[in-house]
C-alpha cells in the first residue's frame, strides 16, 4: 500500500501559492455593481491605458483642504502619480518609500500625487497623518481617475516626465530602488 507523503517543498509551494492569491485579492479594485455609469465615464472606460511614451491623461482633483489641483497645472516638474486606497496592504508598505522618496527630491522638481480610490476625506487625512505623508492626497471620490487609467490592482503607479508623458508605467508595490532611480533618470533628462 502506497502513502502519500507531503514534502516541505510542496508545503512552502502550497504557502505561497497561498499568499499571492491573497495578495491578488486584496489589491483588486472593486467594482460597482448597479451602479449606473455616465456616458462620459463609459467614454474614459473605451480610452487606451496610459503607456509609456504617451501623454498622462489630464485630471483635476480636490486635495485634503478641497483646493483643486491639476496634472496640467505641474508641467515642468516630475510626477509620480499613485493610485491607492487605506485598505490596500502593499499601497501601506509602499507610502514610507514614496514619503522618503519624495522628501529626497522635491527641491530639485518631483512631486507625488496619491490619488486615494473613493475613500471620504476623513479616512484619508487620518491614514496621511498617521503615517506622517506630507505629499498632496487627492480624493478621487467616483473613481474618475482610476478609470481614466484603467487601474485593475492597487497600487498602479504612473511615471510622468515633465513635459506630461508617461515614462514608466508599475502595477504593484515598488522598491525604493526602483523609485529613486526613475526619478533620478527623468530628473537628469530635464536639466
Amino acid at each position: 500500500m502506497a502513502t502519500w507523503r507531503v514534502s516541505s517543498w510542496d508545503r512552502l509551494f502550497t504557502l505561497v501559492l497561498l499568499i499571492g492569491v491573497l495578495i491578488i485579492m486584496t489589491t483588486r479594485v472593486p467594482s460597482s455593481n448597479g451602479v449606473l455609469t455616465t456616458a462620459a465615464q463609459r467614454s474614459a472606460e473605451n480610452l487606451p491605458a496610459p503607456q509609456a511614451g504617451y501623454a498622462a491623461p489630464d485630471f483635476t482633483l480636490s486635495d485634503l483642504t478641497g483646493t483643486p489641483v491639476s496634472l496640467r497645472g505641474l508641467k515642468g516638474q516630475v510626477v509620480l502619480i499613485t493610485i491607492w486606497a487605506t485598505w490596500c496592504p502593499p499601497c501601506r508598505a509602499e507610502m514610507p518609500t514614496i514619503q522618503a522618496t519624495y522628501e529626497q527630491y522635491r527641491a530639485r522638481g518631483f512631486t507625488v500625487l496619491a490619488v486615494n480610490q473613493a475613500e471620504d476625506s476623513g479616512t484619508v487625512a487620518a491614514f496621511m497623518q498617521q503615517y506622517g505623508l506630507t505629499f498632496p492626497a487627492l480624493l478621487d471620490s467616483e473613481s474618475a481617475v482610476s478609470r481614466s487609467y484603467q487601474v485593475r490592482v492597487l497600487p498602479s503607479s504612473f511615471f510622468v516626465d515633465r513635459t506630461g508623458v508617461v515614462r514608466v508605467v508599475y502595477f504593484g508595490p515598488m522598491p525604493r530602488s526602483v523609485i529613486s532611480g526613475t526619478i533620478e533618470h527623468l530628473l537628469q533628462e530635464g536639466s
